[in-house]
């Protein structure tokens, strides 16, 4: 078994090779050459562990990831998300590699916006509002910026030091922290949320015609970053239909208040990819991505990680 640690895990992939993996995942589990379980979930006191596992039939790729989201982590100088995924053998079950994925999931969700912007946003968009200044929210715009000419940020977050920091960050594009996520979406191409909210971050009436959003920091029935006003106004896609139904509060929140049903979800992002469903339709149609985060992400990206660090020989081996 090949153990991985985070730092050699970040030797063997980029955003934009992981884009591509995501294009191939994706495309995977839509097109039914992919079993990927619902996951498990574990609830704690403080927060909650996901069990996913998936196999991916063309590759022979098997995998699982446990995660655990504890919100109240940052307090504790802990990451929110941790996180490490198993490699498995397809013919035998044994453990290939077990390997940090705490930065994987950053990594992977991230890839997974990108790749949605590619395939949704607009061609010239170049002005981004971020709701959100933690690790995702940067994975989401250096995804973004590897596929869109991005000239303009606009970072808005509940703490305004975090947002300064982002901003500070930032290199090759003008950035800023705005207060009033109103002023944010003012000619805002692109729309990007990474919170943990519990409620819509912004009023979706005021999301700009032709803008593209991005919604993957909510994961849970309960939790909600987009509002109803942009599940109505926009083209809803979704990482798997079946998860968003019972999982994204986003698109759930919508139908239990009566005010949309099931088919308010156009397509999977695979069907696009696979040519089942189109990209954008119109110049002013607004497209709304919404991602809770599915294993096959984890296990395909995983693998490549673990075809890269045997190639370099990286990590350690032990037996088992």
């Amino acid at each position: 078994m090949r153990i991985l640690s985070r730092a050699q895990v970040r030797e063997t992939i980029g955003m934009p090779t992981a884009i591509e993996v995501m294009r191939s995942a994706f495309a995977a589990l839509s097109s039914g050459k992919a079993t990927v379980p619902m996951r498990l979930a574990l609830e704690g006191q403080a927060g909650v562990t996901l069990l996913m596992p998936a196999h991916l039939h063309e590759s022979g790729s098997s995998g699982v990831k446990v995660v655990s989201v504890y919100p109240r982590n940052p307090g504790l100088g802990v990451p929110v998300i941790q996180a490490v995924i198993l490699v498995l053998d397809g013919a035998t079950g044994a453990v290939r590699a077990m390997m940090d994925g705490t930065w994987l999931t950053a990594l992977r969700t991230g890839a997974a916006g990108g790749l949605a912007t590619d395939l949704l946003a607009r061609a010239d968009s170049s002005t981004v509002a971020l709701f959100g200044a933690g690790v995702q929210a940067r994975m989401q715009l250096e995804a973004v910026r590897c596929v869109r000419p991005v000239t303009d940020v606009r970072v808005v977050s509940r703490s305004g030091a975090s947002a300064e920091a982002l901003v500070a960050e930032l290199e090759g594009v003008p950035a800023r922290r705005v207060e009033r996520p109103e002023d944010a979406l003012l000619g805002a191409d692109i729309v990007i949320t990474a919170t943990n909210s519990t409620t819509p971050v912004f009023d979706g009436a005021l999301v700009e015609p032709g803008a593209h959003v991005t919604a993957i920091g909510s994961f849970t029935p309960d939790m909600r970053e987009v509002d109803t006003a942009l599940v109505l106004r926009a083209r809803v896609v979704v990482d798997q239909r079946d998860a968003a139904l019972s999982e994204a509060g986003d698109i759930m929140g919508p139908i239990r208040d009566g005010a949309a049903d099931a088919s308010v979800v156009s397509a999977e992002l695979g069907d696009i990819i696979v040519g089942r469903a189109p990209g954008r339709l119109e110049h002013d149609e607004i497209t709304l991505f919404k991602s809770v985060g599915n294993a096959v992400q984890d296990v395909a990206i995983a693998a490549h990680v673990l075809a890269v660090a045997e190639e370099r020989r990286l990590g350690q081996t032990v037996g088992v």
